[in-house]
């Protein structure tokens, strides 16, 4: 495992009371590595000597804790990115490829919510659907 890297997945950990344990560091270490958002199975094939079984109890533990986002997208499946940046997603309805985006004016869109309907918002999440580059040119 690299240094640095665990070095830089620690507080996720420690700021939440939890044990800083080599499966649960590679487990968020895979989720960092990974380009785009890692089903559990994705998680599985890049540490195969960890169970399945393991990777799920701490991914939902994670997200109990507020340490990943699960991302309930496409054929059942969750998918999980790191809770580390407010932002939103665009979501192909074929493959279920997430592409994050960032657009920070949406923030007034909980400060009108609030306004209008007298309650404390807490957050948001907003996602767009459409059809992916490469579905578009499968389809093509």
């Amino acid at each position: 495992m690299d240094e640095a890297k665990t070095l830089e997945l620690t507080p996720y950990l420690k700021d939440r009371g939890l044990r800083i344990t080599p499966q649960r560091l590679l487990i968020l270490e895979a989720i960092s590595s990974f380009e785009g958002h890692p089903t559990a199975e994705d998680i599985h094939r890049s540490i195969p000597y960890t169970s399945l079984t393991t990777i799920y109890n701490n991914l939902k533990l994670f997200v109990k804790l507020g340490i990943l986002n699960e991302l309930p997208y496409g054929n059942g499946l969750s998918k999980y990115e790191l809770n580390h940046s407010k932002h939103y997603h665009v979501i192909c309805q074929r493959c279920g490829k997430i592409v994050d985006f960032n657009y920070p004016n949406l923030k007034e869109i909980e400060h009108v919510a609030s306004n209008l309907t007298n309650f404390e918002i807490l957050h948001h999440q907003f996602e767009v659907y459409g059809i992916c580059s490469s579905c578009q040119d499968e389809a093509g």
